[in-house]
């Protein structure tokens, strides 16, 4: 692995670390953290109120930065990983809420509830 390629992924693991701890302040439950799928990967899985709510983070200077980086195509790969998992836990009767966090766009991380929606 390339040098730059460390770098970027230790920044997305900070970025994920950092975004647990902010969402545990906010009273979520982590379940997990970058769960392994058929589909993709899924940086955080939480559970708040009823719903399973996966997160993506995102490491940008940027909101928007963030918020394009989440592209349709990453959007539905997320969505079929989120199924799985959904059905992994027995939690198919859940409702799945897709969140989106970007962290270094301020001083504390930018959370965006229901991000997207996933069709089925």
């Amino acid at each position: 692995m390339s040098r730059a390629r460390r770098a970027a992924d230790q920044r997305g693991r900070s970025a994920e670390w950092i975004a647990a701890l902010f969402l545990m302040s906010k009273g979520y439950r982590i379940l997990g953290q970058r769960l392994r799928t058929p589909f993709g990967e899924i940086d955080l899985a939480a559970w708040k109120r009823g719903a399973l709510v996966i997160v993506e983070v995102k490491a940008r200077k940027s909101y928007d930065a963030g918020a394009y980086a989440v592209t349709p195509t990453a959007q539905k790969r997320i969505a079929r990983a989120a199924q799985v998992l959904a059905g992994r836990w027995r939690l198919n009767a859940a409702r799945i809420r897709f969140d989106l966090i970007v962290v270094g766009a301020g001083w504390l991380p930018r959370h965006e509830r229901g991000a997207w929606f996933s069709e089925g």
